[in-house]
Formats: C-alpha cells, sequence, structure tokens
C-alpha cells in the first residue's frame, strides 16, 4: 500500500477549498449579473411606460385645446351671426318706420322712396348672395382641411376614425343646411326682387316728371354706392375671418402631426432599448450557463483525480495534479475567452441598432 503525505493531501484539500471557492464566486456573481440585468430592464421599462404615459397625456392636452379652440371659434360665429340677424331686424324696423312716414307724404315722395327701396333691395341681395358665395367657398375650403386632417389621424390611431366619422357627418350636415339656407335666401331673394320689378314698373309708368325722376335717380345711386360700399368692407372682414380660422386649424392639425411624430420616435426608441435589453440579458444568460458548465465540468474532473488519486504513487499524484491544473487554468482562459466573445457580440449589436435608429 502507498505511503500518504501529508503535505499532499493538505495541499490537494487547499485546492478543493479553493476550487469550491470559486465556483461560488462565479455562481454568486451570475446570480448578481441575472438580477441586475433583471433590475436594469424593469427600469427602461418603467421608464419607456412614463415617457408614453406623458406623450399620450400631452397630445389629449393638445387635442383639448384644440377642442376648446375650436368651440369658442363657433361660439364667436355664432354670436356674430346673432348681431348680424339683429342689425337685419333693426334696420328692417327702421326702413318699415320710414316707409311709414313717407306714406303720408305726397305721391312724388312715394315714388322716390319705393325707388330707394327698390335699389336698396338690389343692392342687398347682391351684396348677399357674393357673401353667401365667399362664405360657402371659406366652409368648403375649412371642411376639406378638417377632413384631410382627420383622414391622416384616423390612419395612426383607430380611436380617432369615430371622431373623424362624427366630425364628417357633422360637416356634411353643416354643409346641407347651409346649401338649404342660402338656397332659400336666394329665393326670398328673387321673389323681393320681382316684387320690387314689378311694383318699380308701376311706378315708372305712372311717372310723369322725368327730371325729377332723373334727379331721384342720381340720389338713390350715391347712396346705394355707399351702402355697397358698407357691404363689401363687412363681407371682407367675414373673409378675413374665416381664413384666419383656417389657419388656425391647419396649424392646430402641423401640431397634431408633430407630436403624433415624436410620439412614435419615442416608442421605437423604447423598442430598440428593450431589444439591446434583452439581447444583454440573453448574453448574460448565456455565459452564466456556460461558466457553470465548466465548473460542473472541472468538478467531476476533480472528483475523479480525487478518486484515481488514492491508488497511484506520490510521483503520479504530484503528475497528475499538474495536468488537473493546466486543464483548470485551459478552462478557466476558455471562459474568459467566450465571455469576451460574447460581450463583443452584444455590444456590436447594441451599437448597430442605436446606428440603425439614428439613420432612421
Amino acid at each position: 500500500m502507498a505511503e500518504r503525505n501529508p503535505a499532499a493531501d493538505k495541499k490537494a484539500a487547499a485546492e478543493r477549498k479553493a476550487a469550491a471557492d470559486k465556483k461560488a464566486a462565479a455562481e454568486r456573481k451570475a446570480a448578481a449579473d441575472k438580477k441586475a440585468a433583471a433590475e436594469r430592464k424593469a427600469a427602461a421599462d418603467k421608464k419607456a411606460a412614463e415617457r408614453k404615459a406623458a406623450a399620450d397625456k400631452k397630445a389629449a392636452a393638445e387635442r383639448k385645446a384644440a377642442a376648446d379652440k375650436k368651440a369658442a371659434a363657433e361660439r364667436k360665429a355664432a354670436a356674430d351671426k346673432k348681431a348680424a340677424a339683429e342689425r337685419k331686424a333693426a334696420a328692417d324696423k327702421k326702413a318699415a318706420a320710414e316707409r311709414k312716414a313717407a306714406a303720408d307724404k305726397k305721391a312724388a315722395a312715394e315714388r322716390k322712396a319705393a325707388a330707394d327701396k327698390k335699389a336698396a333691395a338690389e343692392r342687398k341681395a347682391a351684396a348677399d348672395k357674393k357673401a353667401a358665395e365667399r362664405k360657402a367657398a371659406a366652409d368648403k375650403k375649412a371642411a376639406a382641411e378638417r377632413k384631410a386632417a382627420a383622414d391622416k389621424k384616423a390612419a395612426e390611431r383607430k380611436a380617432a376614425a369615430d371622431k373623424k366619422a362624427a366630425a364628417e357627418r357633422k360637416a356634411a350636415a353643416d354643409k346641407k343646411a347651409a346649401e338649404r339656407k342660402a338656397a332659400a335666401d336666394k329665393k326670398a331673394a328673387a321673389e323681393r326682387t320681382a316684387a320690387a320689378d314689378k311694383k318699380a314698373a308701376a311706378e315708372r309708368k305712372a311717372a310723369a316728371d322725368k327730371k325729377a325722376a332723373a334727379e331721384r335717380k342720381a340720389a338713390a345711386d350715391k347712396k346705394a354706392a355707399e351702402r355697397k360700399a358698407a357691404a363689401d368692407k363687412k363681407a371682407a372682414e367675414r373673409k378675413a375671418a374665416a381664413d384666419k380660422k383656417a389657419a388656425a386649424e391647419r396649424t392646430a392639425a402641423a401640431d397634431k402631426k408633430a407630436a403624433a411624430e415624436r410620439k412614435a420616435a419615442a416608442d421605437k426608441k423604447a423598442a430598440a432599448e428593450r431589444t439591446a435589453a434583452a439581447d444583454k440579458k440573453a448574453a448574460a444568460e448565456r455565459k452564466a450557463a456556460a461558466d457553470k458548465k465548466a465548473a460542473a465540468e472541472r468538478k467531476t474532473a476533480l472528483n475523479q483525480v480525487l478518486a484515481t488519486s488514492k491508488l497511484k504513487t506520490v510521483s503520479e499524484k504530484k503528475r497528475d495534479q499538474r495536468n488537473e491544473f493546466l486543464k483548470i487554468s485551459i478552462y478557466v482562459d476558455t471562459g474568459k475567452v467566450l465571455g469576451l466573445v460574447t460581450l463583443g457580440v452584444v455590444a456590436s449589436t447594441i451599437l448597430m441598432t442605436a446606428l440603425a435608429f439614428f439613420v432612421s
């Protein structure tokens, strides 16, 4: 039986203890790396969720601001329409009073008042028709721009499709109502014009004084020119208001589009970060698995050496120990090389992802 060497046994025990400590340290490091990767992934997911929530909140605020602005514009338009109706009612009332006062005058004064009324009605009808046409054109252009913005928004989010459909139905209803109103106004104006023409023909037939009629016509033309200038000025103001409203809507649509593009970029960046984190986690797990497998192989080899060392001489034990140390060194170096290669792959993946994101 071979003689036991206490020094060799002590050295072997120390080596086994060192190998066990190294294995435990490697396992702790792998667990710590896995935990750190999980924490980083959770932090990245939380940050992406916060960015998305902030972007959604900003988009909702922008939508609310646009809706408030549109509602204010509609209220202002309704107020302007009501004021115009009141002014028209006051003018009609004043004209009725004037007609009643003129009824007490002579026949010549009645003819002059009738001529003035006819000219005013004709100019008013022409001005109303022209203003209605300009308003219809402005409404049509604004409706087309709102429809285009709604179509683009519908392509980005499904929820906006319902809003777009409601807006289109409302625009169609408004347009149809405007067309009906324009047709009614046109019909009423035609009827007023026909009645005025009929009355003017009767008055012209009854007129006897050509010079007085010429003077009345000159005065009526002057007054009509003044009314026409006032009507043109009012129509120009309405057109400027419509253009301002359309420009505000286009600006709101452009701001909404920019917000959507910023949100898409943020989502794309968050997705790239999650992909990079997942790749890094997978690489860390592969490295931990490789280290664990190498440690298990080293442990198996060491156990085999210990089992066979009992039947060998002192010189054979020393030679086997040197071989085992060489194998362990080779395993350790191989693990380091694999770790470096894995880190290089992960770093190149992250770099390529970042470059692709910036290029896009």
